[in-house]
């Protein structure tokens, strides 16, 4: 590639800082001298064999049964030489996970260690961890040797290795991996082929013993080594960019968290593909660059067929049948012996095959940020799956970690038997399935033994009361499974089975769910064995494919200890307190408004006795788009004249939200020219609408100054008259309302493209309010940052949960350079190169939005984010994101030892299936703030929709603002009187409906009346924080530098004489302005606090 274009840039950029320096390389090549020196020295000595306890089962009971262990001759090493990527080329400077150089260091042991048939039942294993030890305690009393410690290669206990550090300050950014190898002819090559049985344990029936291919692999691989450093030299010797195509292919891997998996495509793994590719297997030419060559592999390795066919490095292919019946990859290495994809697991090439054909087809249609896309972008498990299920499993007797007696290690069997029974239980509801030991999910292999993901000791809630027991490492163990959905079958209500007169199937139907199984007949005459789920209310059918995964696991694998799964994550932040998710959601739904506006849309549509004919009626409010977390419900009063009362009267709102939609009128050359006649003649407009709804149909209206609401089947309908068709004029006057329309109809378009779209969006928004910033970032603008996840999610599925979703919605707002690039929504891909570099430019200007959000009705960017947020909110937002980001991988992809190096107490003890896991990613920060004020619940129109209750915003104020306890008023400020807006007293609804309907306030919100009063006052001395979700908390942060020459508070400017000298007024203290919020907000604000202790924190 040119190193002239973008991508060229960007590639040298990666490969020079993810290669391995020269630098670096010497003082490994120094270490690997040094160590080479060290082990010759070490004496021959007779050592005994004392195998672990995990070994003593597999090599009988007769070793234990003597007096003394066994003596074996120790000798040093035969050959000790720089191995793997760090020699051959196309080693990463940082080996994920690990924080540091990983260097692989091959030390050959002698061939007489070793006895004629030590390859029988875990002989060599356990002769080879004691010559392990022995090496290890000689380096122990090194000088050089700062740490020398034992870890399980691809975490399979029985192959275990050393890494070593050293002292010296300029050698400890390597680590070397010592791995031990024994001479080619260590044993004969025949007694572990494919075939042989070489463990006891594996009894066949009839006196016979079962092969042991994974077991055999294991030896002849320490056996070949030698083959397949040489055949990457070779291959690297032959083409020019090998190299640096291993770099960045790795690269790719470790950006989507594929390397550190013990069951996965492994550094070594892909190096030797590539080296394939491009020498034996001749798909590649050896003089295409390194983008290329990542490139052409991605498309041949996203296919399917390619690795399910089998690899051969080496010039024969044999026994092709019988190595695919054997392992998930067959990848034979250029020795004809040695399975390089021993280790990989079926799950594993699903996952590779399809990150694979993502990623070829971001880079073959091209585009200016497809490199990045690629290659730049972090794309962990927790933003690639749609669901994750964690799955407890008993080890059983026979199962410890790493248990030698099976071919496996028993966690990679039990992994295979989860994989199969998941995909039985979704079927086409699923497009990839992965199943992976939780520890190592998103996480390293390389690392010492004794590190572990901590381990609760502590009650859980909602969960039962097995999996409430203290998790014993020694007896249970995780199973994390991760889901991408297919959006056309994941939420379906029946899985069709076999049909009645397919006797074999339906047995094995039945017998797989068994009571779940049922046998219907379907409308097009078919008799099917099936399984139904419509005993869930529509808002929970997002939990199907978990019910499905649960249901099936405790039925058919008995070490099922207990499943919890993320579906049910994020629904309680979406609840209203008091009530379940969905308890209104059928009623309130987007169809279902949508359909009761198309029926007063017709009545509009046919009046005959107004001036200008209703052409067209469009729904603005979030609310027919499914992206308001709290769409209104219907209102008891909202019925028509008369109609309403005694309809469940216990909990009626006085402050019913309104539902926008905007009324098109046909055109006419008699409309005013002054946009305030315009103004007036549009609401006279209106009120012609409204007074011949009430006398056609009895529909009830209520008139305010700047709004006619028109009450229709339970909801406020607030009509905004559209003249555009009346002239130029008319269009200048109504643009913003235009720019609305026009927002609607986007956000309208992805959310019937995207069903997860809706929910995720109420995720986002809520947890925007949460945090009490939907003051200055609206929802327009989270409706645009989620349309772009969505249309262009890079090289990824587009998110069919609301929980990935979020992560990637949490993790854009956190990383997006907002001061330097715009944002584009672009449904239908119209915005041009040009385009894109004129926008940025328009980002250098001093007056530029701090975001800027470019959509079709909009190219400058500017509509929602002109006026905010502020650049110091946008600081604290980002902050907030990264925080909340990292909280919920840590939930979704299980703790591990790098989230217990690197997070420490950010995840707590908090587990996916705990009832309160999302309140760490949902409660605001408050010790920001100077100022915190509570609000009195009683005067906010819906105090149930607020995230926490009285009693935890106590603990809250306390702990974050040092209130002291004991003075803590709970008194209200200003005395009890003040505004009741939560119901309609009952003495009002005792006069009848139509005076209860005329007590209603309609679209009022006092939060807003109180924070535009109070900017109003205080905008140039303070920033207020809120959430307009029922959140009873406004927290009001002073600017470090005031300027109040356009605030109107009353101590700062009130002597000001505008004739006389100009000096800027002090800026208030903190009690000057909590005074003046008090008063403001006299019979709204229950109290305020301020921070007590500490100073002054950047927001």
């Amino acid at each position: 590639m040119p190193a002239d274009t973008l991508d060229g840039e960007l590639l040298r950029a990666l490969l020079d800082e993810s290669s391995l320096p020269r630098a670096v390389r010497g003082v490994a090549s120094n270490l690997v001298v040094l160590l080479a020196h060290t082990l010759s020295e070490v004496p021959s000595q007779e050592i005994k064999l004392s195998p672990p306890a995990y070994f003593r089962s597999a090599l009988g009971s007769s070793s234990s049964e003597r007096g003394s262990a066994k003596a074996l001759k120790f000798s040093a090493p035969t050959r000790v030489y720089m191995a793997g990527s760090a020699a051959s080329g196309g080693c990463l400077w940082t080996s994920p996970g690990a924080g540091c150089t990983v260097v692989d260091v091959a030390v050959e042991m002698p061939g007489d260690y070793f006895q004629e048939k030590d390859y029988l039942d875990h002989r060599y294993h356990a002769k080879r961890l004691t010559y392990l030890h022995a090496l290890q305690q000689h380096l122990s009393h090194t000088a050089w040797v700062a740490s020398a410690e034992l870890s399980s290669h691809h975490a399979d206990i029985r192959k275990q290795c050393l890494l070593i550090k050293a002292k010296k300050a300029s050698d400890a950014t390597v680590c070397l991996r010592m791995l031990l190898t024994a001479p080619a002819n260590a044993f004969p090559v025949a007694r572990l082929q494919l075939d042989k049985a070489n463990l006891r344990h594996l009894d066949g029936g009839d006196g016979g013993r079962l092969p042991s291919p994974h077991y055999n692999q294991s030896i002849l691989e320490d056996m070949f080594y030698d083959e397949h450093a040489k055949y990457l030299r070779d291959a690297a010797a032959t083409a020019e960019y090998l190299e640096d195509a291993c770099v960045l292919l790795k690269v790719w891997a470790g950006r989507r968290g594929l390397l550190g998996a013990p069951d996965g495509f492994n550094g070594f793994v892909l190096s030797m593909l590539m080296a394939y590719l491009v020498s034996t297997g001749g798909k590649l030419s050896p003089l295409m660059d390194a983008l290329q060559l990542v490139k052409g592999a991605l498309t041949l390795l996203s296919n399917h067929a390619v690795l399910s066919a089998g690899l051969w490095a080496g010039a024969q292919k044999k026994n092709a049948a019988d190595w695919r019946s054997g392992f998930p990859l067959v990848f034979i290495g250029p020795c004809g012996l040695v399975n390089i994809g021993t280790r990989v697991s079926k799950s594993a090439v699903a996952e590779f095959v399809h990150e694979a054909a993502l990623s070829a087809a971001v880079l073959e249609r091209g585009g200016r940020t497809a490199f990045e896309q690629v290659f730049l972008s972090s794309l962990h498990p927790a933003a690639r799956y749609d669901v994750h299920l964690h799955v407890t499993v008993d080890r059983g007797d026979n199962t410890a970690s790493g248990s030698c007696d099976a071919d496996m290690v028993s966690w990679r069997s039990h992994e295979s038997q989860v994989n199969d029974i998941v995909h039985d239980a979704l079927g086409t509801r699923a497009k990839l399935i992965r199943v992976q030991h939780q520890p190592f999910v998103n996480s390293s292999d390389i690392r010492p033994c004794h590190f572990s993901a901590p381990v609760t000791t502590k009650k859980r809630k909602g969960v039962g009361q097995d999996a409430a027991a203290d998790e014993d490492s020694a007896g249970l163990f995780t199973i994390w499974i991760g889901i991408v959905l297919d959006p056309d079958h994941a939420f379906r209500l029946v899985d069709l089975g076999p049909s009645s007169d397919n006797d074999v199937l339906a047995k094995q139907f039945r017998s797989f769910w068994g009571d779940r199984a049922e046998l219907r007949r379907f409308k097009d005459g078919r008799i099917c064995e099936s399984v139904v789920w419509d005993s869930l209310p529509s808002a929970k059918r997002h939990h199907i494919p978990a019910l499905a995964i649960e249901y099936a696991l405790k039925r058919n694998f008995a070490p099922t200890v207990g499943v919890e799964w993320s579906c049910s994550l994020l629904d309680p932040a979406l609840s209203c307190k008091g009530s379940s998710l969905g308890d209104s959601s059928k009623e309130s739904s987007p169809s279902a408004l949508t359909q009761c506006l198309d029926r007063l849309a017709k009545r509009m549509k046919e009046m005959k006795e107004v001036p200008l004919k209703v052409i067209n009626v469009q729904p603005l409010s979030a609310a027919f788009r499914g992206t308001d977390p709290f769409p209104p419900q219907p209102h008891q009063l909202a019925f028509g004249a008369g109609i309403g009362l005694g309809r469940s009267d216990e909990h009626m709102p006085v402050c019913p939200k309104t539902l926008d939609v905007l009324v098109q009128l046909e055109g006419s050359g008699r409309w005013p020219e002054n946009s305030a006649a315009i103004n007036k003649t549009k609401a006279a407009m209106a009120l012609t609408i409204a007074d011949q709804l009430h006398s056609s149909y009895a529909t009830p209206a209520v008139v305010a100054e700047g709004s006619v609401d028109v009450l229709h089947e339970g909801y406020a309908f607030r009509l905004h008259i559209n003249s555009t068709a009346g002239g130029a004029n008319n269009e200048a006057a109504e643009k913003h309302l235009i720019q609305g329309a026009a927002h609607a109809g986007v956000i309208s378009t992805i959310s019937a493209r995207f069903p997860a779209f809706g929910p995720a969006t109420q995720v986002a928004t809520r947890w925007i309010s949460g945090h009490l910033l939907s003051s200055y970032i609206g929802e327009e603008i989270v409706e645009l940052l989620m349309g772009h996840l969505f249309l262009h999610p890079g090289a990824v599925e587009p998110p069919t949960s609301r929980e990935v979703a979020f992560v990637r919605f949490l993790d854009m707002l956190a990383s997006h350079p907002w001061d330097a690039l715009p944002l584009f929504v672009d449904p239908d891909d119209e915005v041009t190169l040009d385009g894109m570099q004129e926008l940025e430019k328009k980002m250098d200007s001093p007056d530029a939005p701090s975001m800027c959000i470019s959509t079709p009705y909009d190219s400058d960017g500017d509509t929602w984010t002109r006026r905010g947020p502020p650049a110091v909110v946008l600081k604290r937002a980002q902050a907030l994101a990264a925080r909340a980001a990292e909280r919920l991988k840590a939930l979704l992809q299980g703790r591990n030892w790098m989230d217990a190096k690197s997070l420490g107490g950010i995840v707590d003890e908090v587990h996916l299936g705990d009832e309160s896991a999302w309140e760490s990613l949902f409660t605001p920060a408050l010790m920001h703030f100077d100022i915190v004020l509570k609000l009195r619940r009683a005067a906010l129109p819906f105090p149930d929709h607020a995230l926490f209750t009285g009693k935890q915003i106590k603990r809250r104020l306390i702990k974050e603002l040092k209130v002291d306890p004991d003075t803590f008023q709970m008194a209200e400020h200003g005395g009890k009187r003040g505004l009741q807006l939560a119901k309609l007293p009952q003495k009002v609804l005792t006069r009848g409906p139509d005076k209860a309907r005329a007590a209603m306030l309609i679209g009022f919100d006092p939060l807003q009346c109180f924070l535009r009063e109070a900017e109003q006052r205080l905008g140039g001395t303070a920033l207020f924080f809120a959430d307009k979700h029922g959140g009873d908390l406004i927290g009001v942060a002073i600017k470090p530098k005031a300027d109040h020459s356009g605030a109107q508070l009353a101590a700062s400017l009130g002597d000001f004489d505008p004739l006389g000298d100009f000096t800027p007024p002090a800026p208030p203290c903190v009690d000057d302005v909590l005074d003046e919020l008090l008063f403001i907000g006299n019979g709204f604000v229950q109290d305020g606090y301020k921070k007590r202790s500490g100073g002054r924190q950047q927001l």
